[in-house]
């Protein structure tokens, strides 16, 4: 027998989510939830919607306008908060959220504290120092963009540097700008671009987003590269609330990606139009000052100094004649005074002729000559006397004198002879008489008395 078919039941998208719904909302009518919250975004109703993480999954949530009023604790992003509410379905999208009534907060998420941290170790560092940061140039001419390739923020940033100034180039360099090896791309991209010798300034953002999404530009290698780069960096990340590392060590923070091309690149036509006001000002100013010069010299030109120079110079020639005048009798006395030194000055020349003394001087000569004579003579006359005495007594003791008197010497061998008993019978020796001497041979030879 053919069994019979059966057909099955087909629901509408509806139904199920209304069946999902009421499935939720009555399994988890009142539930508490803890995590970190990203992706704030708070339209023009107020209503705050967000998402609720842990380390593996997510789920969105809702806090309507009215159930903000009174709580303690504000959505924010990268807060780690529990929160009470019922979960429910959002039929327009088939999502599943929670509707949040109360938020308490249980501390910092953890990159928001990891944000903390290396923030506070870098400044230790000096990494943000104001002595540091280089000056962005006034008038750049290529300006070198390091940003997604794909993102509005590269069109914001050309659309309104192009209109600003269209004379200026842009460089970009397309990186990833979130996800996995971002932050390695941004600082490759970085030093590459400071390789580049003719830019002038360099832009490094992106578009805004949760911190999650923004934390590429929190990694200490971005940072890092951002305060080796020799070119000055304009950091440019996310929306005016948004705060990341790269913009503390930036030698520039612009709110966002469209603010950063307005401070860095002027306004062509409004410099053009600043530098004809300019000129025209100076324009007035020398006009002004042309005018006030041709009217002074019209009143000098009225003065009598003009009409009538000689008038001027009249008192100055009164002057000088009455110097000259002053002068010749100044002069006069002085040619007088100087004549009685000069007077002076011969009379004393007169007294100190040297004729005079040359005759003093030969008067002093003579009677030096004289005294020096008469000393001369009785200096000779005084060692002549002194000589004959010293001679009379060398001749009162000379041997040739006792000689004179009958005495004679007797030498043997060289020798004066003294004693007998020096010689011998038969010995020869040398008789000295006062004139003359002997040769004699000793006979006899009689011994001293004394001896006997």
């Amino acid at each position: 027998m053919q069994q019979e078919e059966t057909t099955p039941q087909i629901y509408s998208v509806s139904e199920i989510t209304n069946g999902v719904k009421a499935t939720l909302e009555f399994a988890f009518d009142s539930v508490w939830i803890q995590g970190e919250i990203s992706n704030l975004r708070i339209p023009g109703s107020k209503h705050a919607y967000f998402v609720l993480k842990d380390d593996r999954s997510q789920i969105r949530c809702v806090l309507f306008k009215g159930s903000q009023v009174g709580l303690e604790v504000q959505p924010e992003d990268g807060k780690e908060v529990k929160l009470s509410g019922h979960v429910t379905v959002y039929e327009a999208r088939g999502d599943y959220q929670v509707v949040v009534k109360r938020i308490e907060s249980i501390g910092e998420g953890k990159l928001q504290e990891k944000f903390e941290k290396l923030r506070d170790r870098l400044n230790q560092e000096g990494l943000f120092g104001e002595e540091r940061k280089k000056t962005i140039p006034q008038f750049p001419w290529r300006v070198g963009v390091v940003t997604s390739a794909t993102g509005a923020a590269i069109r914001d940033i050309i659309n309104i540097i192009q209109r600003r100034n269209p004379k200026v180039s842009v460089l970009v360099y397309p990186v990833k700008v979130q996800g996995e090896g971002s932050a390695e791309e941004i600082t490759e991209a970085i030093q590459q671009m400071n390789k580049i010798s003719d830019l002038d300034v360099l832009i490094v953002g992106r578009g805004g987003g949760s911190i999650e999404d923004l934390w590429a530009f929190n990694e200490e290698i971005v940072a890092r590269a951002i305060s080796k780069s020799t070119l000055p960096v304009v950091s440019a990340v996310g929306h005016e609330i948004d705060f990341t590392i790269a913009d503390f060590v930036a030698d520039l923070r612009a709110p966002t990606p469209s603010a950063a091309a307005e401070l860095v690149v002027p306004m062509l036509e409004e410099k053009n139009r600043n530098l004809n006001m300019m000129a025209e000002q100076l324009l007035v100013v020398l006009h002004n000052r042309v005018q006030k010069y041709e009217d002074l010299l019209k009143r000098l030109m009225g003065r009598r100094f003009f009409k009538d120079p000689m008038y001027i110079m009249q008192p100055q020639v009164q002057r000088l004649d009455d110097l000259n005048n002053r002068l010749f009798r100044g002069l006069g006395q002085w040619i007088l005074v100087q004549g009685q030194k000069f007077s002076g000055m011969i009379h004393q020349l007169v007294h100190l002729t040297p004729a005079k003394n040359i005759r003093q001087l030969g008067e002093k000569k003579a009677l030096f000559h004289h005294l020096l004579v008469q000393n001369i003579h009785s200096r000779i006359r005084f060692d002549r006397e002194r000589f004959d005495g010293v001679l009379k007594n060398l001749n009162a003791l000379s041997p040739l004198s006792i000689l004179d008197r009958g005495y004679s010497i007797a030498n043997f061998q060289g020798k004066a002879l003294t004693q007998s008993d020096r010689i011998m019978e038969g010995d020869s020796i040398k008789i000295r008489l006062a004139k003359g001497q002997l040769m004699c041979t000793v006979d006899e030879v009689i011994p001293s008395q004394e001896k006997q």
